[in-house]
């Protein structure tokens, strides 16, 4: 799948700053590279992104950093539920 805009929305805004969310079917593996391309235009750095991500019957969450804008908007991972249910059950 890719980007639905229709899926964006603002959670708070203050002093600059947007925390969105983002709903998704896509794996967290496919949110990485130009995924948010299309919203270059409403993202900056420093912006705060918590996606859902939907599998089934199964919801996880990950939240991003927007850290650059140029070529595309840049995300850094800061911590996903997928993840630390795997790291715990290590």
């Amino acid at each position: 799948m890719s980007f639905d805009p229709r899926d964006l929305s603002v959670l708070a805004y203050a002093n600059g700053f947007t925390h969105w969310h983002y709903r998704s079917h896509d794996s967290l593996g496919c949110l990485g590279g130009d995924y948010f391309a299309a919203a270059a235009d409403l993202l900056r750095p420093g912006d705060q992104i918590t996606v859902t991500l939907l599998a089934g019957e199964q919801a996880d969450l990950a939240i991003f950093a927007v850290t650059a804008m140029h070529p595309a908007p840049r995300l850094s991972l800061l911590t996903s539920s997928h993840s630390t249910r795997h790291a715990l059950a290590a």
